[in-house]
């Protein structure tokens, strides 16, 4: 018999006292070890599902995000913070607009009107005209003179608005105080006042800038199509495609030039609303109560 198989066929002897005990240790242990190679398992594994988080309630929010509690809660720095936690909405796929245009609220003034305007046209298919080369067909966001027309009469009468809503803030120069007394004097609900229209300026104005961005786009793109436009039947063609031209481009004449006060009206908010925050601070620093001052210079 060889060495090999000596081994193979020589029992291993040990007391069985000892072997007894090595058996039970190790079947106490096998538990732990499986829970300690899952464990490692678990941390080698990535997370496969996404982590729902609670929102923070007002107990457990950190207090920097926390509104305003000082009795004066109607100041400008509160009614700030607390404008920075309002949630925004979110337009899901189904409610987006065709043909590119941006996603403007429904149930604002501006988006329901321009609603109105695109119902006018419900053309499947888009406008076309003669060509050199075949059908020029004009670009789906184009629905018609008639909708065009709508369009800009809509974002005019938004752009109108926006100047004449929001003067006032511009007309209290906030950027321009240049000591205690001028800020003190600012009634604080006042001040609340014009940071919530200024930050309603905004999102406005945003709403605003991209519906114009995108029926600008369109109206361009139409111009370009008509030049490229063939007439061959009409006698005056040239004068005909001209004056189709220069109909889409100035019924946004108009339009383009309340864009532009917008725009820069945007700018001067823009510049009060930081000026009102820091205004804030200063007036809640630097400014007393002076009714209860007088009460207590009367009582003296």
């Amino acid at each position: 018999m060889t060495t090999s198989d000596h081994r193979k066929s020589t029992p291993i002897s040990m007391p069985s006292g000892f072997g007894l005990s090595i058996l039970i240790t190790l079947c106490a242990l096998a538990p732990e070890l499986w829970s300690s190679d899952a464990w490692g398992q678990q941390r080698r594994t990535p997370l496969s599902t996404p982590v729902a988080v609670e929102p923070l309630s007002p107990k457990t929010a950190p207090a920097a995000f926390l509104p305003n509690t000082d009795p004066r809660s109607s100041d400008a720095w509160g009614q700030q913070r607390r404008t920075r936690l309002t949630p925004v909405a979110v337009l899901s796929p189904k409610t987006a607009p065709a043909f590119g245009l941006p996603n403007t609220d429904p149930n604002s003034a501006l988006g329901s009107a321009l609603v109105a305007c695109d119902k006018e046209s419900d053309r499947s298919e888009p406008f076309s005209l003669p060509g050199a080369k075949g059908e020029v067909k004009l670009d789906r966001c184009y629905r018609g003179r008639g909708s065009h027309i709508c369009s800009n009469n809509a974002l005019l009468k938004e752009g109108r608005s926006l100047l004449q809503d929001y003067a006032k803030i511009i007309e209290a120069a906030y950027p321009d105080l240049s000591n205690v007394n001028g800020v003190c004097a600012i009634i604080p609900a006042a001040l609340s006042t014009d940071v919530q229209n200024a930050a309603e300026f905004t999102n406005r104005f945003k709403a605003l800038s991209a519906e114009y961005a995108a029926r600008s786009t369109c109206a361009t793109r139409i111009s370009q199509s008509l030049r490229e436009v063939v007439l061959p039947d009409m006698a005056q063609a040239s004068e005909m495609i001209k004056s189709m031209i220069e109909s889409i481009e100035g019924d946004s004449k108009d339009l383009t030039v309340v864009q532009a006060q917008v725009v820069e009206l945007a700018g001067k908010i823009d510049a009060s609303q930081k000026a009102m925050v820091t205004i804030g601070k200063i007036h809640q620093a630097m400014c007393f109560n002076q009714r209860t001052d007088t009460v207590s210079d009367a009582k003296n």
